[in-house]
């Protein structure tokens, strides 16, 4: 899948948590810690997996714990501008 002008990492990535791993829209800001999100390490490296797929960019499981949703997509984003 590609990502359209419109659509951003950010938006891209807040779907998934939102379709895939059915956390509530309300919890899916900038600033929400990816850890607070996916709350177990299964969700962690599905999202890690999901990322990939949809988006073809690898990403470390430690990111996501370590990111907030913002920062990760931001990560995300300069993967692909660097293509």
């Amino acid at each position: 899948m590609t990502t359209s002008a419109q659509e951003t990492v950010l938006d891209v990535i807040s779907e998934l948590l939102v379709e895939k791993f059915e956390v509530p829209a309300e919890e899916v800001r900038g600033n929400a810690p990816m850890r607070e999100l996916l709350i177990d390490s299964l969700m962690i490296v599905e999202m890690a997996i999901a990322v990939h797929e949809t988006l073809g960019v690898k990403v470390e499981e430690e990111e996501l714990r370590a990111a907030t949703l913002a920062e990760f997509a931001a990560a995300v984003d300069e993967r692909l501008a660097d293509r």
